[in-house]
């Protein structure tokens, strides 16, 4: 597959930068939105085979015009890219564009139908979230019903599979329910509660209870889903100054409780400079915008956890009495 001729200007003037390309159709609407560390051949990319998907034809069929903003940085534009995708919501992307069905895990106090339940708002301080994955954690809830009642010993768990709910009396059902605070709450507990069902499940399968093993292996699923969010949040309740060296120099950003607060560009950096950057923080924090609504600040948290732990030309320092800026700002320069 060939660049259109009537392309071909535009996708030649497309450096080879960090940014976001938006696709348009003959009518000036964007029907694709990108992100990519280098613009130029991420966007050559699409016309240079031919993709199985019949969606992905037809969107290259309808591209008429492209777009692009460079970005000093690749966080910048994986940023930028969740941003425009939630306001414009083009018709080829799926990412990004649904947050408000994103859901919460909510620990029920005493009633005889739900210990656990799936919700769409935050209710109170025992609901967990919010998530993305809302299917994975409906199924996750209805299948947990058949190990309840949940008993605690030391810091592992004691239940077993019945094909029968059991209605719980109320201090099962109270035990129960601090068992699931606890393993929602704490990966120690959770990672825990893991190792047993991993144990149940190769007990099922080496008695040839393929059904059974099959069960707890869905549930395993749901609890590694949530498990990994929880152990890879290294943003939750911290501050971090994030260095990223550029081109024309570095990028500094602060990051508090996983948002991007605030942001600027050195052509040369010394410790005294981020120093500077720092008293910036500190002079704007009451003028900082509020966050955007939990769950359509989900996004962006992911993505911001998701560079910090891997990407290894950044550098990363956790704030606090004791931080050491020169470390900091050598070990970027090194980079």
């Amino acid at each position: 597959m060939s660049i259109p001729e009537h392309l071909i200007d535009k996708v030649k003037s497309i450096p080879e930068k960090p940014g976001v390309y938006k696709m348009k159709d003959s009518r000036g609407n964007i029907i694709y939105i990108g992100k990519s560390k280098c613009l130029n051949k991420r966007v050559k990319s699409y016309f240079q085979f031919n993709p199985k998907s019949n969606k992905i034809k037809t969107m290259i069929f309808n591209i008429h015009d492209i777009d692009f903003v460079v970005t000093d940085t690749h966080l910048e534009a994986q940023l930028l890219e969740c941003e425009l995708i939630k306001k414009l919501k083009p018709i080829y992307n799926t990412q990004f564009k649904n947050d408000k069905k994103y859901v919460y895990l909510k620990v029920e106090n005493y009633n005889k139908s739900n210990a656990l339940s799936v919700t769409l708002d935050r209710e109170n301080e025992h609901s967990f979230g919010p998530y993305r994955s809302r299917n994975l954690l409906l199924k996750f809830v209805d299948l947990l019903k058949n190990l309840y009642p949940l008993k605690r010993y030391g810091d592992l768990y004691n239940f077993n599979y019945s094909p029968l709910l059991i209605n719980m009396k109320k201090e099962d059902f109270e035990e129960n329910r601090q068992c699931l605070l606890q393993i929602l709450s704490q990966t120690k507990y959770m990672n825990n509660f893991m190792l047993i069902i991993k144990e149940k499940m190769k007990e099922a399968s080496s008695s040839l209870q393929f059904e059974r093993a099959s069960y707890y292996k869905d549930i395993l699923m749901a609890l590694e889903y949530l498990y990994n969010l929880n152990k890879n949040n290294i943003l939750k309740d911290r501050k971090i100054l994030v260095g990223d060296k550029i081109d024309d120099g570095y990028k500094l950003f602060y990051i508090s409780d996983g948002n991007l607060v605030f942001k600027r560009k050195f052509y040369n950096l010394t410790a005294k400079n981020v120093n500077k950057f720092l008293s910036e923080v500190k002079s704007l924090k009451n003028n900082i915008d509020c966050p955007k609504s939990e769950k359509n600040n989900l996004d962006f948290k992911l993505i911001i956890n998701n560079e910090l732990r891997t990407n290894p030309l950044i550098s990363t320092l956790f704030i606090n009495e004791s931080c050491n800026l020169k470390l900091f700002v050598n070990n970027l320069q090194k980079i």
